[in-house]
């Protein structure tokens, strides 16, 4: 193959990613399936409501487990690169469904099933609304799970705009501790070369949850980690905007029981070491 640049062959897809970084593996209809995303294996459902026909999306800067439900992410991992991190002030904001979810999730019986996202007519430009089945997320409410600013310095940061990276982070959180935590992960990105973040919501009762509350999650969970080292967070829905990102330090084994997720299920041990002082926050 003959070189291109190093910003496409770093992008370029995948398989290729796959090969030049930390193999991560995931179990998918009996085939092994090596997702550069993710660190020693792809999340499973580890009980819970996460459904068994939820949809595996990978995108060049992310995967996403689509659930069958909503639409929406039960999880989603990504890789932050010292050359992905760039400045996203000025890259379009603008939903757009995602053509890789299948058409029986993204369009299918809509008031029964809740499974179509709808745009409602917007007001103006600034105020637009998806509705999920009679059920609208805002837009003071619509955040995106992969950060901008993590990869504004890649050819593809418009896939940050599928609505499979949509959740209902509302506005005090996402612009406070969550926002000063990835900006926390792009500046350790740039000290060590590569870290790895698993996010999704938290739900308080995974027994019985209903369609409201699968939109609109009691927390959300981000887990960051290098290949020796990690640190846990959990954000309640409620957080207050000047709360300090280091006051939601968690631990993986927490955030693994509320979401009922196996967050790394190919790690052949325990994490040695954390990242808390990496990522600002004091021992």
């Amino acid at each position: 193959m003959k070189y291109i640049s190093k910003s496409f062959i770093r992008w370029a897809s995948v398989t290729g990613l796959s090969a030049i970084t930390l193999a991560a593996v995931t179990q998918l209809s009996a085939q092994t399936v090596h997702i550069a995303h993710c660190m020693a294996g792809c999340p499973v459902n580890d009980g819970g409501i996460l459904p068994d026909d939820s949809e595996l999306i990978v995108r060049q800067l992310f995967v996403a487990s689509i659930n069958s439900r909503t639409g929406l992410s039960d999880w989603q991992a990504y890789r932050v690169l010292a050359d992905s991190v760039g400045v996203a002030s000025l890259l379009p904001r603008a939903w757009y469904e995602d053509s890789l979810v299948s058409p029986n999730v993204a369009s299918a019986n809509v008031i029964d099933d809740g499974q179509q996202f709808v745009q409602a007519l917007p007001i103006d430009a600034e105020e637009r609304s998806y509705q999920l089945n009679e059920i609208n997320i805002l837009s003071e409410d619509q955040g995106r799970l992969v950060p901008m600013s993590s990869f504004a310095g890649t050819p593809y940061w418009s896939e940050l705009n599928f609505l499979s990276n949509m959740a209902a982070l509302p506005f005090e959180l996402r612009a406070g501790s969550w926002s000063r935590l990835d900006q926390a992960i792009n500046a350790l990105a740039n000290k060590t070369g590569e870290v790895f973040v698993v996010t999704g919501p938290i739900y308080d009762d995974r027994e019985r949850v209903d369609d409201d509350a699968l939109i609109n999650p009691s927390a959300y969970f981000k887990v960051i980690s290098t290949r020796y080292a990690m640190s846990a967070f959990i954000f309640s829905s409620d957080v207050r905007q000047h709360v300090n990102f280091c006051d939601q330090l968690s631990t993986m084994e927490v955030v693994e029981g509320r979401s009922g997720l196996d967050l790394f299920p190919q790690r052949g041990n325990d994490f040695t070491d954390t990242l808390h002082a990496q990522l600002g926050c004091a021992p």
